[in-house]
């Protein structure tokens, strides 16, 4: 089994030339939670893996490159549930990933995100302009500034220092402790957010599902004063030991790796996809509870992938906090019988989309009425293109 639980040093990258390799990936994520629950969840890629056809295609000998399937997700939720959800697809000529001394730009379509670093601190500040099936804009704004995150006693640098050779999953944490806002508008409703902050990048590579990954879960909880991450890795192999991670991440940006702790194996509960899930964890030390973590309030619940908004208790300190946690299954990831289920929630600006499409795109009110008026006789699709607003300019500019 390869290794994926590494946490890259300070200073690491990964770089452009990843998304030349085939079957490989690259991911930023950045998620925000308040006190209730609500917030939102954006990750910009390269060859995700959950994009219908990329796995596969890898498993029967002909990988894609990352840099063929870049894609943006946005998903916003609030009350424990699904809010807003788009999962939009871009050609390659769409995007631009541009590297700088103080951290990366990038442009999907008419979006602009930056996350840079500078003085010690991590600034992340995405505008999005995403065209939904119905051809209508939904624009979300998302800032978040906190110290960047050191680690190995290294101090922060923003350089793109590569990792030789990369690991077969490469993970660093980017930003956390820290207050983002964010507001969304789509189909004449506007919501505003404010909560924690947690960003932090992927990349790796080998195709995921090559991995020796039986199952993995992974999760972010932002108690009063500082974030905890635990990280899990269920082997295919029943022989192999089971690999976990444990990071606690203080309000100076400061990584501690936290050993003796263990996540206690218990029998996983199963979703209507048949995807495996724990509705409560516990992580312990020496056998005793340590934090109890309940996972009911699921905001995606897939046959390969589910993400849930936890409510944790820490028992020794007396602590609560919310976070998002996530389960995936690796061997089930864009198989046949799953596709036509995927390719609904996939908009693909330059080719065809399912006609149920509009049932899963754009906010959760009003979707059964777009879905019909989709089907109504003179009802175009949505246009291959934005329509012609100007793109805004990047912070950088904007300074």
């Amino acid at each position: 089994m390869s290794d994926l639980l590494h946490l890259s040093p300070a200073g690491s990258g990964i770089h452009p030339d990843l998304l030349h390799a085939p079957g490989g990936f690259a991911w930023w994520y950045l998620d925000l939670v308040d006190a209730r629950g609500n917030g939102l969840v954006c990750i910009w890629s390269f060859g995700l893996p959950f994009l219908p056809g990329y796995t596969s295609a890898a498993r029967r000998g002909h990988p894609q490159t990352p840099a063929l399937r870049p894609s943006l997700n946005l998903a916003s939720f609030r009350g424990g549930k699904l809010d807003f959800y788009v999962l939009q697809e871009f050609a390659p000529h769409e995007v631009q990933w541009s590297p700088g001394p103080h951290g990366d730009l990038w442009r999907f379509g008419q979006s602009v995100l930056e996350s840079v670093q500078r003085d010690g601190q991590r600034r992340v500040h995405l505008q999005l302009h995403l065209t939904m099936p119905t051809g209508a804009l939904a624009q979300a704004t998302i800032d978040a500034t906190g110290p960047a995150i050191t680690h190995s006693g290294r101090a922060p640098d923003p350089a793109h220092r590569l990792i030789d050779p990369l690991p077969d999953h490469d993970w660093t944490p980017l930003l956390a402790v820290a207050t983002g806002r964010a507001t969304l508008h789509a189909h004449n409703k506007t919501v505003h957010f404010e909560g924690r902050v947690y960003h932090d990048r992927n990349g790796g590579r080998r195709p995921m599902h090559d991995l020796g990954i039986d199952l993995w879960t992974w999760g972010r909880l932002a108690f009063p004063s500082r974030e905890f991450i635990y990280y899990v890795l269920y082997p295919r192999d029943p022989q192999r030991p089971t690999q976990s991670l444990f990071v606690e991440l203080d309000s100076s940006g400061q990584a501690h790796i936290l050993p003796g702790l263990s996540l206690r194996r218990s029998a996983p509960a199963k979703n209507m996809g048949a995807m495996r899930w724990w509705p409560t964890q516990v992580i312990e030390r020496e056998g005793r509870p340590l934090i109890t973590i309940d996972n009911r309030h699921r905001i995606d619940s897939g046959p390969f992938y589910l993400r849930a908004v936890p409510r944790a208790h820490d028992h020794e300190r007396d602590e609560v906090a919310r976070g998002i946690n996530e389960v995936c299954d690796p061997a089930r990831i864009d198989l046949d019988v799953h596709r036509p289920l995927v390719r609904m929630r996939v908009h693909r600006r330059q080719a065809s989309n399912s006609i149920w499409l509009p049932l899963f795109t754009g906010p959760r009110q009003g979707r059964v009425r777009r879905l019909v008026q989709s089907w109504l006789p003179g009802a175009t699709a949505a246009p291959a293109h934005a329509p012609p607003v100007e793109p805004p300019p990047s912070p950088e500019e904007q300074r």
